[in-house]
C-alpha cells in the first residue's frame, strides 16, 4: 500500500478555507485506500467525525491559542507547530514515506529540506501563496529587507529540493517560475469547492429566508477578508449604494473585516449585513442565498494568492463580479465563461455601477449562475483535482 504524510498547520475541525481543502484531500486519498498519516497544529475542539477521518492516522501538536489576526499570534503558533512537526518527522515518518507540505506557515517548506538533508526522503510542496511576497504586499516586510531576502531563498531553495511545488494558479506559475528561473518544477492544481453545493432557489431558501434576502437584490461576500483582499472597494461601494434596493451580505472573517465595522459606524449604513463563518452543513444555504457574489483581490496579488472562495461560487450557481486586475486570469475566465464581470482594484464607483446594472438585469444575471455551475462541473469538481494530486504524488516521476 502507499503511503503519505501531510503536514498542514490547518486541519479539521478547523474552519479555515485552507483546513477544509487539506482535510478533503487527505479523505480523499484515503478513501482510494492510500495510507494517509496527517500531521497539524489545529487543536481537537470535538467528538464529532466522519467516517472518512476514522481512516486518517491525525496526529496533533502541542500548540497555543489560534485566535486572532495579529502577527505576534500567529508567530507563535507557526513556531509552535514547526518544532512539532520537526520531532514528528525525526520519530514517526520513514525515508520511503514521501510528505506533502502545506505552506502554512509559509515557511514550513523547511521541513521538506529537513528530510531531505538529514533523512534522504523526498517531499513536494503545496504553495498556497507565494511567499515572501504576499507579506510584501500585505505591509508585513519591505521589499529588498534582510528578512525578504532571507525568506526568499529559502523559498528557492524548498522548490528546487522538493520533487515538484504545486500551485493553485496558471498566474502563479508564470510568477514563480520567472522569479525563481526554476523550469519543470511546478505543477498546476487548482482548488475546488469544499462542498458539492445543491442549487437553491432564493426564493425558497430557508437561509435567504431567515434574514430576508429573497425580499431584496442581495451581493454576498463569503470567505476570509484578508489582507490581499480590496475589501475597501467593496465599504466604499456599499456606501455608494447605501440609498438603494441592494443588500450587501458578508459571510466570515479576518483582518479586515473592521474596516466593514468602521464603515458601518461612520456611514451608518443599513444596506449591510456581516456574519460569522457558517458551518460546512450550511455552506450550499448561505452561498446560494443571494444573486451574486464577490471575489476580490487587490492589485497585483492575482500572481501570488489563488481565491479559493470562487470555486463555491460557481459551485452555487451565482453570478460572479470580481476585483482584479484588468487582463487578469480571473477576469478572463470570468469573460470567457460568460459568468461574470471584473472590476479593477480601487474603483468603488465602477463596483457600484456593475452591481446596479445587474441588479436591473435578473435575466442577465440568472444566465451568468448558470454559466458558473456549468463551469465548475466541467474543470472544478473535487475528483479532478484529487485525480491530479493522486497522479502527481504517485504516480509521476521526479524530474
Amino acid at each position: 500500500m502507499h503511503e503519505i504524510a501531510i503536514i498542514t498547520q490547518y486541519f479539521y475541525p478547523s474552519s479555515a478555507a485552507s483546513s477544509q481543502l487539506m482535510t478533503d484531500l487527505a479523505c480523499g486519498l484515503a478513501e482510494r485506500s492510500y495510507c494517509v498519516k496527517v500531521f497539524t497544529g489545529t487543536r481537537n475542539t470535538t467528538e464529532i467525525t466522519s467516517q472518512s477521518l476514522d481512516k486518517l492516522e491525525v496526529s496533533r501538536s502541542l500548540t497555543v491559542g489560534e485566535k486572532g489576526h495579529g502577527i505576534l499570534a500567529k508567530v507563535t503558533s507557526s513556531l509552535f507547530f514547526i518544532v512539532g512537526s520537526l520531532a514528528y518527522i525525526v520519530f514517526h515518518v520513514p525515508k520511503h514515506v514521501p510528505i506533502l507540505i502545506a505552506s502554512n506557515p509559509p515557511y514550513a517548506g523547511i521541513l521538506g529540506l529537513f528530510f531531505r538533508l538529514f533523512k534522504g526522503g523526498k517531499f513536494y510542496f503545496l504553495l498556497q501563496d507565494v511567499f515572501p511576497e504576499s507579506a510584501v504586499f500585505a505591509g508585513f516586510v519591505k521589499q529588498k529587507s534582510i528578512s525578504f531576502i532571507v525568506f526568499k531563498y529559502l523559498n528557492y531553495l524548498v522548490c528546487k529540493y522538493s520533487c515538484y511545488t504545486i500551485v493553485l494558479s496558471s498566474a502563479m506559475q508564470r510568477f514563480i517560475e520567472q522569479t525563481t528561473g526554476l523550469k519543470e518544477k511546478f505543477r498546476v492544481i487548482e482548488n475546488w469547492s469544499i462542498e458539492n453545493i445543491h442549487i437553491w432557489d432564493k426564493q425558497d431558501n430557508p437561509f435567504a429566508i431567515q434574514y430576508g434576502f429573497h425580499k431584496i437584490f442581495t451581493v454576498l461576500y463569503s470567505g476570509n477578508m484578508g489582507r490581499l483582499h480590496d475589501i475597501e472597494s467593496i465599504a466604499e461601494a456599499v456606501n455608494l449604494l447605501k440609498n438603494s434596493p441592494i443588500q450587501f451580505v458578508f459571510i466570515g472573517d479576518g483582518p479586515k473585516k473592521k474596516l466593514l465595522e468602521q464603515a458601518i459606524e461612520k456611514y451608518q449604513l443599513k444596506n449591510i449585513l456581516i456574519l460569522p463563518f457558517q458551518p460546512r452543513e450550511k455552506i450550499s444555504l448561505s452561498l446560494t442565498a443571494c444573486d451574486i457574489s464577490l471575489v476580490s483581490l487587490i492589485s497585483g496579488a492575482e500572481q501570488i494568492v489563488a481565491p479559493s472562495k470562487l470555486y463555491g461560487i460557481l459551485a452555487s450557481g451565482r453570478a460572479v463580479v470580481s476585483i482584479s486586475a484588468p487582463g487578469s486570469d480571473l477576469e478572463n475566465l470570468l469573460t470567457v465563461s460568460q459568468c461574470g464581470v471584473n472590476c479593477p482594484p480601487n474603483h468603488p464607483q465602477k463596483l457600484a455601477d456593475i452591481i446596479t446594472k445587474l441588479a436591473a438585469e435578473p435575466l442577465r444575471v440568472k444566465s451568468m449562475g448558470q454559466n458558473a455551475r456549468k463551469l465548475y462541473e466541467e474543470r472544478y469538481i473535487f475528483k479532478r483535482a484529487l485525480d491530479e494530486y493522486e497522479n502527481l504524488l504517485f504516480n509521476n516521476p521526479q524530474p
